[in-house]
């Protein structure tokens, strides 16, 4: 960015301080900037690699969501992702999504975060996901997450959004149940084996115990209602363990996902009733 010297870099240097110290960004704040600065792309992408300030990378990488990046931008914007803000990150990784033309980039440089931060994975997911079949080379990587149930609702979002059509059955026939748009007469085709599929699932975490994974959870024990006629018995012996649990008393284990987990719990009477 040029030195503030003349009276158009003077005039620049306001707009771009008022637009870094604005209560709140929006379409007005972005539309005025761009009125004042010939270059107020440019000018909000120095901001980005040079701010310290978390608040105005932020605010960069709003803007720019608005006025949108070039390529020689892209590699500086996935770097964001690694930010130590959260809010940068979120920012960064919805700037990067809407913007598919650079999918064929992007899409190499993040599936590494992916596999080597766990922490960074939902905006990983997000940004896959906004891509579509742009990104389906990243398929491979991301099934193994359909087995995690702290994971497992973000993964088959975006394998949703990917395309899913070429997975095993087995696998397929997970992104739906976790999506909520299961087959009964098709997951009830896929016999034992989908059967059993569920029943990993359902033992891999305690849920009460997990909250983050009680909606994918309930998800699970709906579907394997539809598909069993007697639940087994490490899945019956669970499910004896959730009844066991007044509403007061599950409310204060499980919090903000109560109603999740109360409508797991009708399910679980259900299944105990038929074994």
């Amino acid at each position: 960015m040029a030195l503030f010297g003349g009276f158009q870099e003077r005039r620049e240097k306001k707009a771009l301080e008022h637009y870094l110290a604005a209560p709140s960004i929006d379409a007005t704040e972005i539309d005025e900037l761009k009125k004042a600065c010939a270059n107020a792309q440019g000018v909000l992408y120095d901001v980005l690699k040079a701010a310290p300030d978390g608040d105005k990378r932020f605010r960069a990488l709003i803007g720019l969501q608005t006025l949108g990046i070039t390529e020689q931008m892209v590699p500086t914007v996935v770097d964001a992702l690694h930010d130590e803000d959260e809010f940068v990150r979120e920012a960064a990784a919805k700037l990067l999504g809407g913007a598919p033309q650079f999918a064929p980039m992007v899409v190499p440089t993040v599936i590494p975060l992916y596999r080597e931060h766990p922490g960074c994975r939902p905006i990983v997911l997000q940004i896959l996901g906004d891509y579509g079949e742009a990104a389906h080379v990243a398929c491979g990587l991301l099934l193994d997450g359909l087995a995690k149930p702290t994971e497992a609702l973000d993964v088959a979002h975006c394998l949703s959004h990917i395309g899913c059509q070429d997975f095993d059955p087995l696998d397929r026939a997970m992104v739906d149940v976790l999506s909520d748009r299961k087959d009964v007469g098709a997951m009830k085709a896929l016999g034992p084996a989908f059967r059993a599929r569920l029943e990993a699932f359902l033992q891999a975490c305690v849920p009460w115990r997990a909250v983050d994974a009680i909606p994918a959870w309930r998800r699970v024990l709906e579907a394997y209602a539809d598909v069993c006629d007697r639940p087994a018995e490490p899945i019956a012996r669970l499910l004896n363990e959730l009844l066991q649990y007044s509403d007061w008393k599950l409310r204060g284990e499980v919090g903000a996902q109560f109603l999740e987990m109360s409508r797991a719990k009708l399910v679980a009477e259900k299944l105990v009733q038929r074994a």
